[in-house]
Parts: C-alpha cells; structure tokens; sequence
C-alpha cells in the first residue's frame, strides 16, 4: 500500500514539472533563434528605451501649452489724432506711423528776408536786401513772388581804369533790382545732425520763373529768366534759415557815353546769394 501510494505520488509531481519544462526548453529554442537572426541579419534595430510614466506625463504636460490655439484678441477702435493719443494705443498691437514733417509748408504762406549781394561783377560791388512771399500749394510745389533791391558801388579796379585809362565803368550793365513769380519745386527732404545730438531738419528746393531787372542800360527794365536753388533749415515749427544761390539772365543794351557811337545789345546774367529767415504762417494744423 505504502510502495502504490509512493508510486502515485511520484507521478503527480512529474505530471506537474513537465509544463515547466516545456516553457524553459521554449524560451532556450527562442533565444537561439534570436542569436541565429542577429548573425544572419547585418541591419540590427536598437531597441528603443522605454520611458517611464512619470516622465511621458511629464513631456506631455511640456509639449500641451505649444499645441493650444491662441484665441484672436479683439482690438479697440483707437483714433489718434494728437501725440496724447499715442498712449492709448495696445502694445504690440497697434502701430502709429509718424510721417509729418516737423516744418509742415502745405496750404502755408511763406515770408523771406535776406541779405543779398551779386558774386560775379568786377566793376560794381552790388549789396541790398529780397523780400519774398511764397503760398505752398503740397509740400513739394509753391509759388513766390519776390523782389530784389541792390545798391551799387565802384570797385578800386574800376577807379584805376578811369583814372588810367580814360574808361567810364558806367558803360558796364550792373542790377539795380528784380521783381518776378517762380515755382518753386522741393524734391528733397532731410535731417542734419549738429555736434551737441540735435536734429535739423531741411528742404532742399529748385525755383524756375521770370520777371524784370531794374539795370543802367539803355532799356532800364528789362525781362529777365530767374532760375535758382537753396536750402530751408527748420528752427521752428514756423520759423527757418533759407539760402539760396539764383541766375538772372537778360538782354542789355550799354549806355552811349561820349560819342562813342550806339553800342551793341547783348547778353548778360547776375549770379545771386541770399541769406536770411522765413516766417510761415498760419499756425500748422498737422502738429
């Protein structure tokens, strides 16, 4: 009894250490499979780390913000009209764009007031004033009328000529004056700066027109072509230092002097520099 009870105790636990078995010799034939493919296959594929659940949440939670959709933000109607305005804008949302010039001439009268003189006569030193009013139609385009008032002197080489030579310098063509209209065109706008930082800014301007030369010709007044160039300087919003550098040109007939017979016509031209100040009103609207 005790050897059959033995007996069927052993063939239990054999029944039992069988599956075991079979699962080790599995797992030996699989891990030789294995080896066998990673000598036949050259391409191995690395195996990929697995990353635990406390960092995918974490990376998750990184790349979640990226991924939302920013509503649009409505933005408020804002005019602006002065430079208080300005700080109503939103920032970053909003841009105002400054392009108005610090000196604005458009729909403005012009007054100028200079100093003149003539940089090309020999004989005569020719010194005076011009006086001019301008009405700027744009920034670019205006009209001026203008007048010139000289007086004349004798240089110390026309005094040698007469004195030596018998010569009267009066037979010479000089300017009295000149009144004409010009347009004016200013293609150029921009800024200088000085030694202490600060910022001028100037117009650069060309002026075409005509009028007539007060001269000691036989004629008297005569027509003359005006052209010229200069430059506006803004000191304020209505005042500014202007230059300007013009040519007249003009037909002339000198003067007969002692029987001399009639002189012959002919062709002359004064070159012009003036300096002085502009006014501009009215008061500018756009600043």
């Amino acid at each position: 009894m005790k050897k059959n009870i033995l007996l069927i105790s052993i063939l239990v636990s054999g029944f039992m250490v069988l599956p075991f078995m079979a699962q080790a010799q599995q797992a030996d034939d699989l891990e030789v499979v294995n080896l066998e493919g990673m000598y036949q296959n050259s391409n191995v594929t690395k195996p990929v780390p697995v990353q635990s659940e406390a960092l995918i949440e974490k990376t998750v939670e990184q790349v979640e913000p990226a991924d939302e959709v920013v509503p649009p933000v409505k933005k408020e109607d804002v005019s602006v009209n002065e430079l208080k305005d300005l700080s109503r804008l939103s920032p970053f949302r909003e841009v105002s764009v400054i392009q108005k010039k610090y000196l604005p001439k458009t729909e403005r009268f012009q007054f100028f007031g200079a100093l003149a003189t003539t940089t090309n006569t020999p004989w005569f030193l020719n010194y005076g004033a011009k006086l001019g009013l301008a009405y700027h139609f744009t920034e670019s385009f205006g009209l001026e009328l203008s007048g010139l008032f000289l007086s004349s002197s004798e240089r110390e080489v026309a005094k040698e000529i007469r004195d030596n030579n018998g010569l009267r310098p009066e037979q010479f063509i000089y300017t009295k004056g000149y009144y004409g209209l010009d347009l004016m065109w200013a293609p150029i706008y921009g800024k200088l700066s000085n030694m202490d930082g600060g910022i001028i800014p100037f117009d650069m301007y060309f002026s075409i027109g005509g009028g007539s030369s007060n001269t000691n010709s036989a004629e008297g007044n005569v027509p003359t072509v005006h052209i010229g160039t200069g430059q506006i300087f803004a000191i304020t919003k209505s005042i500014a230092f202007r230059w300007d550098y013009s040519l007249n040109i003009f037909q002339a007939t000198p003067v007969s002097v002692g029987g001399t017979g009639v002189p012959a016509k002919g062709s002359y031209n004064d070159l012009i520099l003036t300096a002085g100040v502009s006014f501009f009103f009215p008061e500018a609207s756009l600043r």
